[in-house]
């Protein structure tokens, strides 16, 4: 039945899974991210588009530069701030629980000093924290000073090269006689989306990364089935220029 309705144009329903890499780089759902199904190939636009520009893309490697220096100091910003957080909500926990005790308990006493440790812990964390704050924040002065008209010289070139894009994808729209459409991914990394019309369809994505402000994670896939997995094996890791 449902590929009955395909055929005929009529609507069906796709379920689509986003998983990408976290700050520990282990694949993870993917919340709150937006899905989008276009009855186009928007790849091909895009390339199209380049393949006419009067000029080639300015030379990235300067820019590049810049990112790999600024991301060492953001990771480990992050790690830190997120391994404090963690034994902050730790120690918390474990307080509210010996305050609930009698404080000449034994469970209390033994809290009591679980919770030391750990508060000892947690000062060096939020230093180490504190201190990769600082590292990121020279980082950041480094990156704005010189990566701010990098970007600008790149995005003069996207502007000029895909002027008209919009045009173009409105027209292939309507060609199509389908309607794009939207979800966003739940807790779980899932999103529903009902496809009106023939097709084909591409499941398009954009998805920060979370080990990199400068970068994110791209997917444009063929919406071949019912159920669309997209990873990192079928994305791309692609900077944000």
């Amino acid at each position: 039945m449902l590929l009955l309705a395909a055929a005929c144009g009529g609507p069906r329903t796709v379920v689509v899974r986003v998983s990408e890499p976290g700050t520990d780089s282990a694949p993870a759902p993917a919340a709150g991210i937006g899905v989008v199904a276009l009855p186009y190939d928007r790849d091909s636009v895009i390339s199209a588009l380049e393949r006419r520009a009067g000029s080639p893309r300015p030379s990235t490697a300067a820019l590049d530069s810049l990112f790999a220096r600024f991301r060492g100091p953001f990771v480990a910003y992050t790690r830190a701030s997120l391994a404090a957080t963690a034994l902050g909500d730790t120690v918390s926990r474990l307080q509210r629980r010996a305050d609930s005790l009698p404080r000449d308990g034994a469970e209390a006493r033994a809290l009591a000093t679980r919770i030391a440790e750990r508060r000892g812990a947690l000062s060096a964390l939020e230093a180490e924290r504190d201190s990769a704050q600082r590292a990121l924040d020279r980082a950041r002065t480094e990156f704005d000073a010189r990566g701010d008209s990098l970007r600008a010289r790149i995005r003069r070139w996207e502007d000029s090269t895909y002027q008209g894009y919009d045009s173009i994808v409105d027209a292939l729209v309507l060609r199509s006689a389908s309607t794009p459409t939207t979800d966003t991914t739940n807790a779980t990394g899932w999103a529903r989306l009902t496809l009106r019309g023939p097709g084909p369809w591409w499941i398009y994505v954009q998805a920060w990364d979370a080990g990199d402000p400068n970068a994110e994670w791209y997917w444009n896939v063929r919406a071949a089935g019912d159920t669309v997995l997209l990873t990192p094996a079928n994305g791309r890791h692609k900077p944000k220029y």
